[in-house]
Formats: C-alpha cells, sequence, structure tokens
C-alpha cells in the first residue's frame, strides 16, 4: 500500500488532507442471492477513515418476460432495506434503495449538477425491465465535504462499521400503480460489492485526523404521521429534528406506495417553529431544484437543501452556514393545498440529512 511520508518539519500544522492520501480497497463481494436475501459482509479495516463505500449491485442470468415499469422505483426498489451503523452501533445510513438513489442525487456528497450525482446516468449503469437483468452502483456516504469531514475511524478489525443489505422479494421490486412483475423464466441472482474508499492514516504523523473527528452525518427515512386528502389544505408535521438538517427529500406516496404528484401548485410552503419560511408555486420549486442539482425532478420528489451556503450548485463545496438548526421542541411543517393523484390518502416519505457536529457548531471545523 503506498505510505503517506513526508518531511516531519514541513509539514507542522498542515492540514489532515495535504498528509494523508485518498484510497480504496476492494471490499466484501458475494454472488449467488435470491430475491429477498440478506447480505452481512463483515467490513474490512481500511488503516485509515472511511469516506464512503461504492455498493455495486449486479442481477444477471434472468429470462424472465413481460416486466413493466409502471409507477415502481425499479431498479433501486431491489435494496428493502439498508443499515450502516458504525462501530458503537449507531446507525449512520438507513435507508431503501430508491430512498439511497435520491440521497446521491440530492445529498450533496456524491458529485454535482449530473457530474457524479445522478448513478442511472453513470457509464456502467444498465437496467432491462423485462427482466430485471441489472448492473449499478450507489454511494453510500459518509464525508460531508473534501476535508474528510464526517469520514469514519476504520482501523480495528475488531471495530468496524457493520453493513446490512435486504434484498426485496421480486414482486416488491416491481410494485407500484401500472407495473407487472415478470413471471415466466428464471429469475436474476444478485451479486453484491461493497468496496471502501477511505483517507489513509498520515504515516509520519498518525496523530493528525480529520477536522472534528467523530462527528457524523447521518441519513434516516421515516414517514410523517398525518395523511392528506386529496385537495385540501394541510399543514403536515416532518418527522426528523433535534440537531443540524442539511437536506430533507420529501416524496409522496398514495395508498398504494406509488409516487404521485400531488404536491401544491400555488402554495407549497416549509413552515419553521410557525413561521413559512418558504412560500412557493411547486414551478418556482421545480425549477430552483434543477438550478442547485441539474437533474428533472422526479415524480413526486420535492427537495429542500441547507448546503447552498457558497454556490447555487449544491456539492461537497459547502461552508455549513445555511444548515438548518433545530432541537427536539422544533416543529418543522409542509404545507399547502394538495392535489388530486392516484389513490388517496397520501403520505409523505421524508428522507432526512442530518449533521452531528462533535465541536457542537458544524462551520468551526474550517478553521483547522
Amino acid at each position: 500500500m503506498p505510505q503517506t511520508t513526508g518531511n516531519p518539519s514541513a509539514t507542522q500544522g498542515a492540514p489532515f488532507t495535504r498528509l494523508s492520501r485518498q484510497m480504496q480497497i476492494l471490499g466484501p463481494s458475494q454472488a449467488g442471492f435470491a430475491y429477498g436475501a440478506l447480505w452481512t459482509p463483515i467490513l474490512k479495516p481500511v488503516g485509515g477513515y472511511m469516506r464512503y463505500l461504492d455498493l455495486t449491485v449486479v442481477a444477471s442470468g434472468s429470462t424472465r418476460t413481460g416486466g413493466v415499469l409502471g409507477g415502481s422505483d425499479w431498479p433501486w426498489s431491489d435494496i428493502q432495506n439498508l443499515f450502516l451503523r458504525d462501530p458503537f452501533g449507531q446507525p449512520v445510513i438507513q435507508s431503501d434503495g430508491y430512498s439511497l438513489f435520491l440521497i446521491n442525487v440530492y445529498g450533496g456528497q456524491c458529485g454535482a449538477l449530473t457530474f457524479g450525482n445522478n448513478p442511472a446516468t453513470m457509464p456502467s449503469y444498465s437496467a432491462t425491465v423485462a427482466t430485471g437483468n441489472v448492473v449499478y452502483s450507489l454511494d453510500v456516504p459518509f464525508e460531508m465535504d473534501s476535508s474528510g469531514y464526517c469520514s469514519l475511524a476504520s482501523m480495528n478489525a475488531s471495530s468496524q462499521p457493520q453493513l446490512q443489505v435486504q434484498l426485496n422479494t421480486e414482486a416488491g421490486a416491481y410494485a407500484g400503480t401500472g407495473a407487472t412483475t415478470p413471471t415466466t423464466g428464471v429469475a436474476p441472482t444478485f451479486a453484491l460489492t461493497a468496496d471502501e474508499a477511505f483517507w489513509g492514516a498520515p504515516v509520519d504523523h498518525p496523530e493528525v485526523a480529520p477536522p472534528d473527528v467523530g462527528s457524523s452525518g447521518q441519513w434516516s427515512v421515516a414517514r410523517a404521521q398525518s395523511t392528506i386528502t386529496a385537495s385540501a389544505f394541510q399543514r403536515i408535521v416532518l418527522p426528523r429534528v433535534g440537531t443540524w438538517v442539511h437536506t430533507l427529500i420529501l416524496v409522496l406516496r398514495d395508498s398504494t406506495n406509488t409516487r404521485v404528484e400531488a404536491w401544491p401548485t400555488t402554495d407549497l410552503t416549509l413552515w419553521v417553529d410557525g413561521v413559512p419560511v418558504l412560500f412557493e408555486t411547486l414551478n418556482e420549486h421545480t425549477d430552483n431544484m434543477f438550478r442547485q442539482f441539474g437533474v428533472a425532478r422526479p415524480t413526486g420528489v420535492i427537495v429542500y437543501t441547507f448546503r447552498n451556503s457558497v454556490a447555487w450548485a449544491v456539492s461537497q463545496w459547502d461552508t455549513y452556514d445555511c444548515l438548518l438548526p433545530t432541537t427536539p421542541a422544533t416543529l418543522l411543517e409542509v404545507a399547502g393545498t394538495w392535489g388530486n393523484a392516484g389513490t388517496g390518502p397520501y403520505t409523505i416519505q421524508c428522507v432526512t440529512g442530518e449533521l452531528f457536529p462533535v465541536g457542537g457548531i458544524p462551520y468551526t471545523h474550517l478553521a483547522q
């Protein structure tokens, strides 16, 4: 493995990234999984600080016919659940496959403006809906920016982050209004790989670590408790508060769990503690999302990002000055006069990106 050596006298006070190197090892890989299987690989120690996992899903060998996409989240819905816990058992990533796809697109941790932030446009991506054969990669991101902030320490073989991937059933993967599950022929088998990208621990300065080491950027998925009635004005309480929120990805689903386009068109509003902080039309919000991410808005999805302190384009170039501070008593709501589509009532699936800084304030690490 390349060594990150240097002249000690010349590196006094140098930032971590100057003393380290960006590296990657081949992580666990296993083939032969059927739909509905559970994968609990043992991640390898990397001798540094883990930046992200490159999760590759390959479904091959299918002779199925007749699959139809319809309103399903396929192929990302091949993953029913994914959990990543740190060495102490604290959840860092809790997501389903489609939510992980949205995290890659809108989280600001995986490229910007269609350059790396859309897994469906990667050169390696392929998907044949009729058979279920697919090849795609999704990042499981940890670091928040190029300084290594929030990367996970991974140097002890007996105390490693824990990954768990639950594959969906075939019917669950294709579920959605208008979708058809293929039934004739042989179903595909899955091969899963989780390669590990990391910052190498500086050999000459092993005491040097990423800024505010121990800070954590976490993602979770939860549903809003209140259901939504079509063609009515409602304020819906969003479920996750208590720390710094950097991204809110909101997915509107009907009673069949299909994404539907029934967001308020003229009075879409984000409320914080009873104050309407963003009052927009849906068209304005859609245009802003395109400015920020360079990707067409998926059906039923809107995003509020607070990672735009440096530029319109959301990426790792961020100073965290615009993050939304919340406490357990904070009231976050999205409101408006809801539309009418699909089969009501509707629910909001909230994919929340949160930052837990060790130093208490997220931008203090920039001075380190």
